[in-house]
């Protein structure tokens, strides 16, 4: 007997692997400026890269703090410094075959100002490590006997096409709002890219997103020095491609790793923005493939070998908006608030239970406010619980589900001790559906004789069997079960009397 085999590739996508790790350093305050005198706050944006080899993925990263504070003379400034970090961390068939992303942000930072010239830092650095793995499925296609019954099944099998990576530069020039004072100094700037839609036209796919931005500067309004706007900025690229075609599935993914904001010499109410953006999209395509299930033989045993092979598909992806509402206490050990001035947040999702068309999620918010007292300019950090729902149609309850949240912005009222606060957030929604198939890898003939019965048998079904099950318990066909069973289903029924004929 001469087997045929047929080789065909699947792509699976591995669950979402997060990693931490420890960073630390001494950020040190340039030579021109005063001496520090109170941290108002301390915020890092995390710029990391991986390598996946040998069971492992190896990031090389940095941190770039940006410290807000209150010189000795009582005027507010801040710098920036950064800081490296090098992790590794188990994935499971890390290596040459698999592609990773992976994206970074840092929580929990504790500071300690040293003699009024470093700051002495502390965080820990929280790693998305997004995987997909190819992998060859090796199948029989068909074998040259006559009396050998096979069962053959249709399924469409997902794949990544093609990779494409991108660096978008983006120089824009942004006003201050009409309403607010005109700049002097820019204290501190953040900002996070959001995926809008991703196109697929023949050679080339189509990224739409925006960049959102939180500015902190220093007016010229004696009276409120410390002022801050939201921004959002829209962004686009093509990225040309060989094998895109309209009907295929494009993830894509964004992270913006260099940014700045500068004051233009001609006018102080317009701000010069540069950045740069990575932009990753896979190209998903889906094809139907044939393989064997089963197989056996009415003359003789065979050995019959068969492979599980599962991967995880990609259904959805998409960024919506959430909203979510928390109340604040401020503690005695810290003066009472009169006024907040500004205040930044960072989600840490604990759990996403994805229900029809909306995704369930809560988790901690931790938050940075900065507001003025009776005892001046303060700052208080925290973290404080919260329930949210994100909505997005397709969503069913069996997906496996992975997000990644930030604020948008933070609208706030009150005073004294008790502060309410509304978050705006843009939740990045990824599902995924775990899939299996089992397939026949190898036949091989045993040399011995397949079992015959003769005569007539009745067989009362266990329930549960399929017509091809039966026909192999009593190496018979198809056709012949059917022929005598004109009533029987795919699957028999439980106690079902079918006759068999020998």
């Amino acid at each position: 007997m001469k087997v045929q085999k047929s080789t065909f590739k699947t792509e699976t996508a591995c669950k979402t692997k997060l990693s931490e790790s420890l960073v630390e350093g001494r950020l040190s305050l340039p030579p021109e400026k005063s001496d520090i005198q109170r941290v108002l706050f301390v915020q890092g944006k995390v710029h990391v890269g991986a390598e996946p080899a040998d069971g492992k993925v190896f990031m090389d990263g940095s941190v770039r703090f940006c410290v807000v504070y209150m010189d000795i003379e009582g005027n507010i400034d801040s710098f920036e410094s950064s800081s490296v970090f090098r992790h590794s961390q188990d994935v499971q068939g890390a290596g040459s075959n698999m592609n990773v992303y992976c994206k970074g942000s840092v929580k929990e930072i504790e500071y300690t100002i040293e003699d009024g010239r470093r700051v002495y830092v502390k965080g820990i650095v929280s790693m998305n490590i997004r995987a997909s793995v190819s992998q060859s499925c090796e199948a029989v296609s068909s074998a040259d006997s006559a009396d050998m019954q096979v069962k053959m099944f249709r399924q469409s099998i997902s794949a990544v096409k093609e990779y494409k990576k991108d660096t978008v530069v983006i120089n824009e020039d942004l006003r201050v709002p009409q309403s607010m004072p005109r700049a002097e100094k820019i204290l501190f700037c953040d900002a996070y890219t959001v995926i809008k839609s991703v196109k697929t036209e023949e050679l080339k796919i189509i990224v739409e997103g925006d960049i959102k931005m939180m500015i902190l500067y220093l007016s010229q309004d004696k009276s409120a020095p410390l002022q801050y706007f939201y921004e959002s900025l829209p962004f686009g690229e093509i990225l040309p491609s060989e094998s895109v075609s309209p009907d295929d599935m494009v993830m894509a993914d964004s992270d913006m790793y260099d940014l700045r904001v500068d004051i233009a010499e001609e006018s102080s109410d317009v701000l010069r923005l540069y950045a740069k953006l990575n932009i990753l999209c896979s190209v998903m395509t889906t094809g139907d493939i044939e393989y064997m299930q089963d197989a056996y033989s009415l003359e003789n045993r065979l050995n019959v070998s068969r492979e599980n092979y599962s991967y995880r598909h990609a259904d959805l992806c998409a960024c919506v908006k959430a909203i979510t509402r928390c109340s604040i206490t401020v503690p005695e050990t810290l003066p009472a608030v009169s006024r907040i001035i500004c205040m930044k947040a960072s989600p840490v999702i604990a759990t996403a239970t994805p229900s029809t068309d909306r995704v369930y999620l809560d988790g901690l918010m931790m938050f940075t406010i900065c507001y003025s007292s009776p005892q001046g300019m303060q700052s208080y950090c925290g973290e404080v619980p919260f329930e949210a729902e994100a909505q997005l149609e397709g969503i069913i309850d069996t997906h496996d589900i992975e997000l990644c949240a930030q604020v948008e912005y933070c609208s706030f009222e009150g005073a004294g001790r008790d502060i309410s606060v509304k978050f705006m957030m843009d939740i990045e929604i990824k599902a995924y559906t775990q899939k299996s198939f089992c397939l026949v890898s190898d036949i091989q003939e045993t040399g011995e004789s397949a079992p015959v019965k003769k005569g007539i048998t009745i067989y009362f079904a266990d329930g549960g069997e399929s017509t091809w099950d039966i026909a192999k318990r009593y190496s018979t066909t198809l056709d012949t079960v059917r022929k005598f069973n004109p009533e029987i289903k795919e699957t028999a029924e439980q106690g079902q009397k079918i006759l068999i004929m020998g």
